[in-house]
C-alpha cells in the first residue's frame, strides 16, 4: 500500500476520535477552580452532543453505540470546566463543532475513553474495508494488526494524533503496521 494510503487509514481511524472535525485552535484557557464560580457557571453537557460529536454523520447503529459509550466515559473522566479547558465544549455546556489540537492530557483521556468503548483494530478493519471499497481480507489484515502492535502502541499514536503529533515516530510506527498488514 503506498505511504499516503497508509497514512489515511491511521487519519480515518484517528477521525473516529475526531468525528470527521479538524482542530488547529489553542486550547481554551484554563478554568477558574473556586467554588463558588463552579456553582454559578458549571454547565450540564448534553451527552447526545458529545456521542453526534464523535460518531459524526454516521448512521449505523454500531457507531451510534459506540459514540454513546465513549460520550458517558469521556463524562466520566472530565467534568465541565475540563471540558471546557480542552475545547471540547465552550462556556455555556454546548459541544463545538471544530475541535483543537488537545494538550496531551486531554488527548490521553479522550483516547482512554474512546478505547473503552472502540475496538481500534476492529474500526481500523472498518475504515480501511470502506477506502478500499471491500478490496481487504479483512480477518488476515485484523489478525496482522493485532500481531503488529500493543494496545500501548496503539494509545501512543492516537494520543500523538489528536495533540498534534503527526510527524511522531509513533504515529509513523502504527501506519507502517497498518500498511504492511493491508499489503
Amino acid at each position: 500500500m503506498p505511504r499516503a494510503l497508509s497514512s489515511l487509514v491511521v487519519a480515518a481511524a484517528a477521525a473516529l476520535a475526531l468525528a470527521g472535525c479538524s482542530g488547529g485552535a489553542d486550547p481554551a484557557p484554563e478554568p477558574t477552580s473556586s467554588a463558588s464560580v463552579v456553582a454559578e457557571t458549571a454547565r450540564p453537557v448534553s451527552t447526545a452532543d458529545l456521542a453526534a460529536l464523535f460518531t459524526g454523520n454516521s448512521t449505523e447503529e454500531l457507531d451510534r453505540r459506540q459514540g454513546r459509550c465513549f460520550a458517558r466515559a469521556l463524562q466520566r473522566r472530565l467534568d465541565f470546566f475540563e471540558l471546557e479547558a480542552g475545547g471540547i465544549v465552550d462556556s455555556q455546556g454546548d459541544v463545538v463543532e471544530v475541535l483543537p489540537v488537545f494538550d496531551e492530557a486531554t488527548a490521553e483521556t479522550w483516547v482512554d475513553a474512546q478505547l473503552t468503548c472502540v475496538d481500534y483494530v476492529e474500526a481500523s478493519t472498518r475504515a480501511l474495508l470502506t477506502q478500499t471499497r471491500g478490496g481487504l481480507d479483512a480477518e488476515a489484515y485484523a489478525a496482522c494488526l493485532r500481531d503488529a502492535v500493543t494496545g500501548d502502541e496503539v494509545r501512543t499514536a492516537l494520543v500523538q494524533t489528536l495533540s498534534g503529533g503527526f510527524d511522531s515516530p509513533e504515529v509513523a510506527a502504527l501506519a507502517d503496521a497498518q500498511a504492511s498488514c493491508a499489503g
